[in-house]
């Protein structure tokens, strides 16, 4: 039989690796292999690596308002080594989260020294929750945001190095974390900051005044230095609005407020009112640890660790907001890239209130409801985040097929600019994924068929194009006119629905448009007696200029990758495009 130390362990094993496994059954469902928007900007970096003509510059280049130099040669290594599987920049993700977790597990133990365990582990449990939550789903999802998790494991581990390797001497201590602090500048213009925030931590390592004005002045020193490396040939996207502070505070403010809130709410006004209450609660924390007088910090505080983790999480998310605010707030709900920054504000409340309710030897029921109520809402917002991405996930699936067949998408008006168009869902500048496509394919990374079949007159139903027409007189489409057509599809062969419904004209072999098959069709999936189908309708709307002048015919049709075939649905639409 189990003893009751046994079970208590188990229990608690599962507690913390239970926010992980969610994460990797959240990652092998709703993960896609395929390069999205920014990404595509790197094949050229890989052609110029493959041909050996790479230089320090294509990676140092500004990437947004960022120098990303850390994170583009991790992913050109990732890419090599795995011809471009994206999502091995997934996993690398999920590795730097688990070494920030066990670090910050390491900085708590050192604080609470073997003392009021059932604390400490209500607390590591509650900061693995967070670092691991679902809520993140933009930057999980996407391997190339690898930064965010990055600069945030740059700076716990400096963190770690500073204060828990104390049989270290001060030289390597500082050593080590001024080199994650390096990485960390190098990875986004936020990692930067790292070396300002860390600046009581250097000042907290044992030692005479006369050492500390001296570690002190090596770490600014360091600082300046980063930050003219960093402003080398600094052109920015878009032209930095210094003054939009004091233009428009309130956007600002409520900008910030709402990204502190994030993590745990995304509806505007309560994502602001839980981003004050945080606010607040890190600012009493910061008067109740550093009560003292600043010249007394000779030795170690335990609340500077996650003072300097909070602040870090409070300054990265107002040069956020300086850069978004002007979107306004519904922006930031929308965007979940945020959070990553933000959690780790949500982090350092969490040992900040451990460590008042360690010190003060009471309140500890009030913890355990905290911790009840965070845990709670965690897992909502975990419901939440799948059932929204589920909803969302045949837009993200179907830029896999739409790569595949990117040699049979023609170069037409919604293809290139439509914003239901599978290549613009890939990126807005339809070019890049072209070129990139192209790149992959010489590199040997991808292969993308030609000389598909297109089998006009399946065995099976796929599905249906809707035609309204009751005469044989084609459909009359004018001018600038927009058309909507249609229908809905299903993949017999599999019992699934595809994720793509694919526009032809005439005898052409190539398709001017495509819709995602994403609708609601409880009619269908009636008929079919399948719940599968309950979203199996599609429908796209397009300009006449998608068209040739004159009278055609509009056939809808499906992919199958397995068999390498066009499919087409039943039924076709007449139309006849007349110019003024």
């Amino acid at each position: 039989m189990l003893t009751v130390f046994s079970r208590t362990r188990i229990l608690l094993l599962i507690l913390y690796i239970f926010p992980a496994l969610l994460l990797l059954w959240f990652l092998g469902n709703f993960s896609v292999n395929v390069p999205y928007w920014d990404q595509w900007r790197l094949t050229p970096i890989f052609e110029r690596v493959a041909k050996g003509n790479a230089t320090f510059f294509d990676f140092f280049t500004v990437h947004g308002h960022h120098r990303i130099l850390i994170p583009k040669l991790i992913i050109t290594a990732l890419a090599f080594a795995t011809k471009w599987n994206t999502q091995a920049e997934i996993i690398c993700s999920v590795i730097f989260v688990i070494i920030t977790f066990f670090a910050i597990c390491k900085i708590a133990e050192i604080q609470f020294q073997n003392q009021n365990k059932n604390l400490l582990h209500i607390a590591n449990i509650l900061s693995c929750l967070l670092l691991f939550s679902l809520v993140q789903n933009q930057n999980w999802l996407w391997g190339f945001t690898l930064f965010w998790f990055l600069t945030n494991l740059c700076l716990i581990m400096a963190v770690y190095f500073i204060h828990v390797l104390d049989n270290f001497s001060a030289k390597t201590r500082i050593f080590l974390a001024a080199i994650f602090c390096l990485i960390g500048s190098f990875t986004l213009i936020q990692g930067l900051l790292s070396w300002l925030v860390l600046i009581p931590s250097i000042l907290s390592i044992e030692g005479k005044a006369k050492q500390k004005i001296s570690r002190l002045s090596i770490w600014i020193l360091l600082f300046i230095v980063s930050c003219l490396i960093y402003a080398i040939n600094f052109n920015p996207i878009r032209e930095p609005k210094p003054f939009l502070f004091t233009e428009q505070p309130f956007l600002i403010i409520n900008y910030f407020l709402a990204v502190l809130g994030l993590p745990l709410v995304r509806i505007p006004i309560p994502a602001i009112l839980t981003g004050l209450i945080l606010l607040s609660s890190f600012l009493f924390f910061t008067y109740y640890f550093l009560k003292k007088p600043f010249y007394k910090l000779t030795f170690f505080l335990p609340g500077i660790p996650w003072l300097t983790i909070g602040t870090f999480s409070l300054i990265s998310a107002l040069s956020i907001s300086v850069g978004r605010a002007e979107y306004g707030v519904e922006n930031a709900m929308i965007s979940s890239r945020y959070t990553t920054t933000s959690i780790l504000l949500i982090i350092s409340l969490i040992y900040l209130l451990a460590l008042l309710v360690h010190e003060q030897k009471k309140y500890l029921s009030i913890y355990k409801i905290f911790a009840a109520i965070m845990i709670v809402i965690m897992m909502i917002n975990s419901v939440y985040v799948v059932r929204n991405v589920k909803l969302s996930f045949p837009y993200i699936e179907s830029r896999k097929e739409c790569l595949e067949i990117i040699n049979y998408l023609a170069d037409s008006e919604f293809i290139k600019k439509s914003p239901d168009s599978c290549l613009v869902l890939m990126n807005g500048k339809t070019w890049l994924v072209r070129q990139g496509a192209e790149i992959m394919e010489k590199l040997g990374w991808r292969e993308f068929p030609q000389n598909l079949k297109f089998i006009k007159q399946p065995k099976q139903n796929y599905g249906y194009l809707d035609n309204s027409q009751t005469t044989a007189k084609p459909l009359i489409i004018k001018g600038d006119e927009t058309f909507s057509l249609g229908g809905w599809a299903i993949r017999p062969d599999e019992k699934k629905q595809p994720n793509l419904v694919l526009l032809s004209y005439g005898e052409n072999q190539d398709f001017f448009a495509n819709a995602i098959v994403n609708l609601e069709s409880n009619d269908i999936s009636k008929v079919l007696k399948s719940k599968l189908y309950s979203r199996a309708r599609w429908k796209v709307k397009f300009s006449a200029k998608s068209l040739p002048t004159g009278e055609t015919v509009i056939k809808a049709w499906v992919y199958n990758s397995k068999k390498q075939e066009f499919v087409k649905l039943n039924n076709e639409v007449n139309v006849k495009v007349e110019v003024y």
